[in-house]
């Protein structure tokens, strides 16, 4: 029976290709170039889908089914793929080999996990493709294998951590490079699959649970491939011994799925930014809090057991708990403390069985209860989540006014007006204590449309007018999608921040600046020290300058970490560090302080250095020493303002695009001081002070602008808009340009301090000058008369004698 069953494995298996081989050689150049690959990859997927099925009632079905699949492979999919990687390619043919024998068998199990396989292979074969494509910027060929893919399941609380089809997009509108589309097409995708991985095993779970073996074999297949998906990120994050001894443990499943579990506990293949961390962890808590709000809404408790007295408001306490879930789902790979955050996880799902007791009327918890629960839920998250997800983003409050909007068109669909008017209450509280400061400094307007929205507006009927006079769902439906577009343009405004570039352009010019005034500093201190008898004093000079770069890396780190303990205080954090850093800037910068500052400064130096070689010993320690705190203070003081100007930029817009800025102006500051003291170089110094001076007073009206706006936001500072006027984008970006009155004055006073100070102050050094030659003509003058008056009396007496 055996050799029966084998002989005729092979003749179907031959008849399957033989079948396939006419419409394949027809294709091939349909082919040559990948287009339209999503519908083959879903007739592939559907029909062995569909095979699997009839293999238990009808295995003559399955056949035609599995054939119909091995077709579509190998006339549109095969052909794509082997140009991508003959390795994919063969390991499909493999599968689909096994899946006729177990068809021939009957070996559901086997077939099960021979399809998964066969899949998951496909869609790692379309993202190497995918990848190389974006990399070459073939834009055609990238949207077309894009479309071979999965997706993370989706609900209204869900954040993507990127978007491929957007970063392509982009990439063919040549607003971003190539590298940076493969980064968001990758971040999108390992996200879903992971997403798709944690599923799968879920599903196992559950599935060994109930003894369902074939659906097990699926998902422990599935799970196997989408793991394969991530290896590269797990090897990259983890190391490659850590992948290998990984992909065994998946290899094993199901008997290691709880290994396999705990491995993903620690894993997150696509890196969430600094942002979308916050943003999260703002979900978290914003979520958290709700879901007692709104089981106290819908649940009584009447002699010490609960009562369920409103569906609606317990469907939506489950459906802030699923958000709040999801979020730290997406964080808790990130926190410190497994352990820990393995237990919150624990305490979520017990939340959540309450609440499913609660939506059956089943023994639900009391409110008490609930809130004891969430309470001690929130206590771990507080002290697990670094003070960094602790800072307000305004933007994250969009996730909570979007789902209480949500439960108005729920509640109207009930016909409950009155609940409806209490979660149209709600989404406004939530926009007054949060994006609406933002709003009125970003955007006047789309405060007022969303007030009237949300109350008595005539054309659209806001919301309270409508519930009042009891509108049908359609007329509320048809507010709520005016609600999606003001709310989508409100949170575009809200991610508004300074440009990446325009920041590392800011911090490069900051350095440069500061590093060429100790180059000078230097240079003039060295500049005596060049002869043979004295040139080893610049030894320990050399030290001191050196103890003031690590001095300064030294402060750079204690500033960032004092200033991340008050990360909670968000934007008044930036405001306050901002203050004073234009208050140091406006200083330096100002001409006639700069001229005291310099030469009063220079002046201590030079009597210090001249007392100290001027002792008798030159070799002494105390000389030696000496020198090295004479090298350190002239240098440190620039290294501690730069450090000060630098953390101010750091709180607006992250250290990545500050140290970038920081290594360019230090590059430029190290080849201006090659120049200075290697090859003797004299190079227009005064030129290059002004030059940067002007550079610096274009940084400070920036940082001006952006300052005020932040001041504004947090309410420190107040709003006057200039009526019509509407600025594009990339001024608030580039040059921290809003249309406030307050922001425009200030930028624009700022500068005329700057450069006025340095012309005023120019021409009193010229009208000193002019003094200075008068009185020395004068003198002169002076000189000559009391000559030719001397010269009379000589000849008066020469006479008179």
């Amino acid at each position: 029976m055996n050799g029966r069953a084998g002989h005729f494995s092979r003749a179907l298996l031959a008849v399957l290709l033989g079948t396939v081989a006419q419409s394949a050689a027809a294709q091939s150049a349909a082919v040559q170039t990948p287009a339209d690959l999503a519908t083959p990859a879903q007739a592939f997927r559907s029909a062995l889908a569909d095979a699997q099925v009839e293999l238990s009632f009808d295995p003559a079905s399955a056949r035609t089914l599995l054939a119909q699949a091995t077709q579509t492979y190998q006339g549109r999919l095969r052909p794509a793929l082997n140009a991508v990687s003959t390795r994919v390619a063969g390991s499909i043919d493999t599968d689909l080999k096994t899946a006729a024998t177990a068809v021939q068998g009957g070996d559901e199990q086997g077939f099960a996990a021979a399809r998964a396989h066969a899949w998951t292979t496909l869609l790692g074969g379309s993202l190497k493709a995918l990848e190389a494509a974006t990399l070459k910027g073939d834009l055609n060929a990238a949207q077309a294998w894009l479309a071979v893919r999965e997706y993370r399941s989706i609900n209204r609380f869900t954040r993507l951590n990127a978007d491929a089809t957007v970063a392509l997009g982009e990439l063919g509108a040549g607003k971003i490079r190539p590298e940076a589309a493969l980064v968001s097409v990758r971040s999108d995708l390992l996200d879903a699959y992971q997403a798709r991985l944690s599923a799968s095993l879920s599903d196992l779970k559950d599935d060994l649970s109930a003894g369902y073996k074939v659906r097990g074999a699926e998902q422990a297949a599935l799970a196997q491939g989408y793991f394969a998906l991530l290896a590269p990120a797990y090897a990259e994050q983890k190391g490659a011994a850590a992948a290998q001894a990984a992909t065994a443990t998946f290899a094993a499943l199901p008997g290691s799925l709880n290994a396999a579990t705990a491995l993903l506990s620690r894993f997150r293949a696509a890196p969430l930014s600094d942002r979308e961390q916050r943003l999260r962890a703002g979900q978290v808590t914003r979520f958290l809090a709700l879901v007692p709000t709104e089981y106290g809404r819908g649940v009584a408790d009447e002699g010490g057991r609960a009562v369920v007295k409103r569906d609606l408001e317990v469907t939506e306490a489950k459906t802030f708990l699923a958000g709040a879930t999801t979020a730290f789902g997406d964080l808790a790979p990130l926190l410190k403390d497994q352990a820990t955050a393995q237990a919150i996880q624990a305490q979520l799902n017990t939340l959540n069985s309450g609440l499913a007791a609660a939506a059956t009327h089943q023994n639900p918890p009391t409110v008490a209860a609930l809130q004891a629960s969430v309470a001690a839920v929130q206590a771990s998250v507080e002290k697990q989540f670094p003070e960094a997800w602790k800072a307000h983003d305004a933007s994250g409050d969009l996730d909570v006014i979007g789902s209480q909007l949500n439960n108005l068109v729920q509640a109207v669909g009930a016909g409950d007006y009155g609940l409806a008017e209490t979660a149209r209450l709600d989404a406004y509280a939530t926009l007054e204590s949060g994006p609406e400061a933002r709003i009125a400094v970003f955007a006047p307007d789309l405060k007022l449309r969303l007030e009237n929205l949300f109350w008595n507006g005539d054309q659209p009927a806001g919301l309270a007018r409508l519930i009042r006079e009891k509108a049908s769902l359609n007329q509320v439906q048809d507010s709520r999608t005016l609600f999606d577009a003001a709310l989508s343009q409100t949170g575009e405004l809200l991610g508004t921040e300074q440009a990446p570039a325009a920041v590392a352009t800011n911090a490069g010019v900051i350095v440069f600046r500061e590093g060429l005034e100790a180059v000078l500093i230097l240079a003039a201190l060295m500049g005596s020290l060049r002869r043979p008898e004295v040139r080893h004093l610049r030894k320990p000079m050399w030290w001191g300058a050196a103890l003031a770069f690590v001095a300064t890396g030294v402060t750079w780190v204690v500033m960032g970490g004092t200033l991340s303990l008050f990360a909670r205080f968000g934007e008044k954090l930036e405001a306050v560090v901002s203050v004073v850093a234009i208050a140091v800037l406006l200083v330096i910068m100002n001409w006639f302080v700069h001229q005291v500052y310099w030469n009063d400064r220079m002046a201590d130096f030079q009597k210090t250095k001249h007392n100290l070689m001027g002792r008798p010993n030159p070799w002494s320690g105390g000389q030696w020493v000496g020198l090295v705190v004479l090298g350190f203070t002239s240098i440190y003081r620039e290294g501690f303002e730069t450090v000060l100007f630098l953390q101010s930029l750091v709180l607006q817009s992250g250290n990545a695009p500050v140290l970038s800025g920081t290594g360019l102006g230090l590059a430029a500051v190290i080849g201006v001081g090659v120049l200075v003291f290697s090859l003797q170089a004299k190079l227009p110094m005064k030129k290059l002070l002004v030059w940067t001076g002007m550079m610096i007073c274009a940084v400070l009206a920036v940082m001006v602008g952006n300052t005020v706006h932040v001041l504004q936001l947090v309410g420190w500072f107040p709003v006057h808009g200039v009526a019509g006027l509407e600025l594009p984008s990339w001024m608030s970006l580039w040059l921290g340009v809003y249309p406030t009155w307050e922001g425009l004055v200030m930028q624009v006073l700022s500068s005329v301090l700057v450069i006025g100070s340095y012309f005023v102050s120019e021409a009193i050094k010229e009208r000193g000058i002019q003094r200075k030659l008068e009185q020395a003509r004068a003198q002169k003058a002076a000189g000559s008369e009391l000559g030719a008056a001397g010269q009379t009396v000589l000849q008066g007496s020469a006479v008179r004698h």
